[in-house]
């Protein structure tokens, strides 16, 4: 009794695997068939109950909430701005060194550079050394006049105008660093004001500041996230995994197999059978007639022993078993 209830249990579990695998292969073969995911999301595979777990979620996969590695990383997210100083000493004091440095009054400078290079003018008394020259009675005297009045304007042109020239142009750029000055001594004022300003507001709400931008982090990772689980799910379920290329495979294989490899060997066999078949029904039907044939051929001759020998040999010769009377 208890090998008879064993086996029937066996018979039973055998029976529900059965009906399982057949099940399973029926729904992947209607699924490929209708170009369905290979490896659906949170679809069942039964026998017929749509309430059975699948061996493949992949909702559960990516259900990155569920992730205990990553909400650990989440939770010791934090920031610190109780240490963090926007303006540093070294910083402050150079831009003190350079207000300092922008309330410089040039207007005094380019006062000073914009007098005369020279105190006398070299030009007026060459003309006056010339009309000397000319009014003196002395040959020697006039003409060293001359000469000296001659070096004096050569003086005037190689050394004296580029000197002028240099002037106006260092006057032209103190006039133009001292418009620059106003704006960069204000820009680094404001500057200044608004580094301190920040620094206060770091100290007393930098906490607050480092919760907000924690939690708008976490929340843009968790949304990026959300983004990946979607899209694998919609490739996953409509467009990575088509089951229908395997399908198109499957039935690739079975049109060459069926219809260029079994198709044309379909004729042999039913030749083959035919013919069989045919041998089956005719050979004891040519058996009996042989037989007959050589009983009454052979044995109406009346009986000598030569003529038995004779009998035996040619029944020998055909290889049929002799009669029996």
């Amino acid at each position: 009794m208890e090998s008879e209830k064993h086996m029937g249990e066996a018979m039973r579990l055998f029976s529900s695997f059965h009906r399982f695998h057949c099940g399973v292969l029926l729904y992947m073969r209607r699924k490929c068939q209708d170009s369905d995911a290979e490896y659906p999301s949170s679809s069942s595979i039964s026998d017929g109950s749509s309430n059975s777990n699948s061996n493949f979620k992949l909702d559960q996969v990516t259900a990155h909430w569920q992730w205990q590695g990553l909400s650990r990383a989440f939770a010791k997210l934090k920031v610190d701005l109780s240490q963090m100083r926007v303006v540093s000493p070294q910083l402050r004091d150079r831009l003190q060194n350079l207000l300092y440095a922008c309330g410089a009054n040039l207007t005094e400078h380019r006062l000073m550079v914009q007098g005369p290079v020279l105190n006398k003018d070299l030009t007026s008394l060459s003309e006056q050394l010339e009309s000397v020259a000319r009014q003196l009675g002395d040959r020697r005297q006039a003409r060293n006049l001359q000469s000296l009045a001659a070096r004096m304007r050569d003086l005037l042109a190689r050394r004296v105008k580029p000197l002028m020239k240099m002037q106006d142009e260092l006057v032209y750029q103190l006039a133009a660093l001292d418009v620059h000055l106003t704006p960069l001594s204000r820009q680094v004022n404001e500057s200044l004001g608004q580094l301190r300003h920040v620094q206060y507001y770091l100290d007393n709400q930098g906490e607050k500041i480092a919760q907000l931008k924690t939690k708008m982090y976490i929340d843009r990772m968790n949304n990026y996230l959300e983004q990946w689980r979607t899209h694998v799910l919609n490739e996953v379920s409509g467009g990575a995994s088509k089951c229908r290329p395997l399908w198109d495979i499957l039935q690739g294989v079975k049109y060459l197999l069926c219809s260029h490899i079994l198709g044309p060997l379909n004729g042999f066999w039913f030749a083959t059978l035919i013919c069989a078949t045919t041998m089956m029904f005719s050979t004891p039907t040519a058996h009996k007639l042989a037989c007959s044939y050589c009983h009454h051929h052979y044995g109406g001759g009346g009986g000598g022993g030569g003529g038995g020998g004779g009998l035996g040999n040619r029944k020998g010769s055909i290889l049929l078993p002799r009669s029996r009377q």
